[in-house]
């Protein structure tokens, strides 16, 4: 009498096949992810440091409240935060000049670093630059820091006059004058042909989110020099 052949479990067979196929899988996943890891250099960051920052929308940008410390995301200044620095004080508000920076600003003592970016509503709104260096001075005077850094402003695709390639000349020779520092952390968003490099502004004025998160690295970079020097 003929034996029957018990049928083959192909279902547990398959199944087990799999089982082995996904952990293979997910550790080539895992190991991939390592090395990935691994490769990638380490960035240098700049000592923490407690800076103050002043500016106009370009730096106020969806902040809620710039000067209570409430920075926006898509602010430059959430960039340097993000890195370790700390906010010690400061003030931002869109469409204002120099001189209402100046007004509004609360005084901040003992900040490692002052960062301030200004100038852009005195050209648009006319407002001589013999009205932009005292209220730099008062700005500097309510908030003394180790560092003043006067940053250069963005340029415009409708450039007024003068210019703000000609008011940052203007400021840098303020800046040398008084001992301060300055710096163009811009330098990457500035056409040879005057206005923004394409992709970096959505209205000619100001910057987009990308463009605030490399401006804000840049200032980073610059503030870890600053450190190891």
């Amino acid at each position: 009498m003929s034996q029957k052949r018990r049928p083959r479990n192909t279902s547990r067979t398959w199944k087990d096949g799999a089982i082995i196929a996904a952990v293979g899988i997910a550790a080539a996943v895992i190991v991939g992810a390592v090395v990935m890891v691994i490769a990638q250099p380490e960035r240098d960051v700049a000592e923490p440091q407690s800076i103050v920052v002043v500016g106009d929308s370009n730096t106020e940008m969806d902040s809620p409240d710039f000067a209570a410390g409430e920075i926006g995301d898509d602010s430059w200044v959430s960039t340097v935060l993000a890195a370790g620095h700390r906010f010690a004080g400061g003030w931002a508000v869109a469409g204002s000049t120099s001189v209402q920076q100046a007004e509004g600003l609360d005084d901040v003592e003992g900040a490692d670093v002052l960062l301030v970016m200004t100038g852009t509503n005195d050209l648009a709104r006319g407002v001589p630059f013999e009205q932009t260096a005292p209220s730099l001075d008062a700005i500097v005077a309510k908030a003394p820091a180790d560092h003043v850094v006067v940053l250069a402003i963005p340029p415009r695709d409708r450039e007024t006059t003068p210019t703000s390639r000609e008011f940052n000349r203007t400021l840098k020779d303020l800046a040398e004058d008084r001992g301060w520092e300055y710096f163009d952390a811009l330098e990457f968003l500035r056409s040879p042909d005057g206005g923004f490099v394409e992709g970096m502004t959505n209205d000619g004025l100001h910057l987009t989110p990308e463009a605030q998160d490399q401006f804000g690295e840049t200032v980073v970079d610059y503030l870890s020099r600053e450190t190891s020097s």
